[in-house]
């Protein structure tokens, strides 16, 4: 009998190179500055290596909430210890497909830019997945698709999940960063509002007037844009700000504001938010309880001095 889970996670794993810099203007400059000198290096950049992508970013801040998580993603040897080593010691099993990890180079101050190859994260359709894995998917409560945005096969493989799933699972989907695939987007929302590929949908702000865009929506307020998206997709939609977060099933609109005193990193926390909304929403919390339950999750992530999700007795304390 096939292990059952609260949520299962797919498909993406990225080798995340942060580098912390004082201004994106101020660092081109340099750069170019350098260039035009006949290169070189620039020293003192202070950086880290860590383990990314959306799905498992997502599924190492649920387990670090106690969930039962299966994580459906890909990476290549040269890379699976980074992967796993995560993992160690928590209520997660992960499955791999040989598949080489992405790679992003992310740009941290005030707003984190992220230079992404995809390798193996672009190509993830449902044949990815084995009958073991459709088995588990079928006893996991919540079955999570993230980064449809980095995966040219995202479409087919949400279409292959609801087909073999059925209307009544719930399927969550965060699309990520798909600015630059609008066109596509507008298709994939087209499918949403017409024949319920998915369930619930988490954006950023941003993302969500991208969305807007899209569907040929006006973007109005925060508020009013949250509940137009989710009417006109037949979903929850939720939508997590630097300020605030907000979540509407199409007829009314829940907002929670918060405040972070310092900004660490902001690679990532979109992801802890994503996990602790799903938390929430396993453990029955009222919508204004699960936006806060969210909002504090993220904030303790940015402020945390090592980019890890909080536990759940973190969260839990005063």
């Amino acid at each position: 009998m096939p292990r059952r889970f609260d949520v299962a996670v797919m498909h993406d794993y990225f080798v995340d190179r942060l580098v912390h810099i004082r201004g994106l203007g101020r660092t081109m400059a340099e750069v170019a500055e350098k260039a035009a000198a006949g290169g070189g290096g620039i020293h003192g950049t202070v950086q880290e290596e860590i383990r990314g992508g959306n799905a498992v970013n997502l599924a190492h801040a649920l387990a670090r909430l106690g969930l039962r998580t299966l994580l459906i993603t890909h990476c290549e040897p040269a890379h699976e210890h980074l992967l796993r080593s995560a993992f160690k010691g928590l209520k997660a099993e992960l499955r791999v497909r040989p598949l080489p990890a992405g790679l992003t180079v992310a740009f941290e101050e005030s707003v984190n830019v992220m230079l992404s190859d995809g390798r193996g994260a672009a190509d993830f359709g449902p044949d990815a997945l084995d009958e073991e894995d459709w088995a588990s998917l079928e006893g996991s409560r919540v079955v999570c698709s993230v980064n449809w945005a980095a995966n040219r096969r995202g479409t087919q493989l949400l279409q292959g999940l609801r087909r073999r799933l059925g209307p009544e699972k719930t399927i969550y989907i965060d699309p990520a960063d798909f600015r630059d695939r609008l066109d596509r987007f507008g298709e994939l929302a087209r499918l949403v509002s017409k024949g319920g590929l998915v369930d619930w949908v988490s954006m950023n702000e941003f993302e969500s007037m991208a969305a807007a865009t899209a569907l040929g929506l006006e973007s109005t307020d925060r508020a009013s844009r949250c509940l137009t998206l989710a009417r006109e997709l037949g979903v929850v939609f939720d939508m997590h700000c630097v300020d605030g977060a907000y979540t509407s099933e199409g007829t009314r609109v829940t907002a929670c504001p918060t405040r972070v005193i310092r900004t660490r990193r902001l690679t990532g926390a979109g992801d802890v938010w994503d996990a602790a909304s799903i938390y929430g929403r396993l453990k029955e919390m009222d919508e204004t309880g699960r936006l806060r339950f969210a909002n504090r999750a993220a904030k303790l992530y940015l402020e945390a001095k090592e980019p890890v999700p909080p536990t759940l007795s973190e969260l839990q304390a005063p």
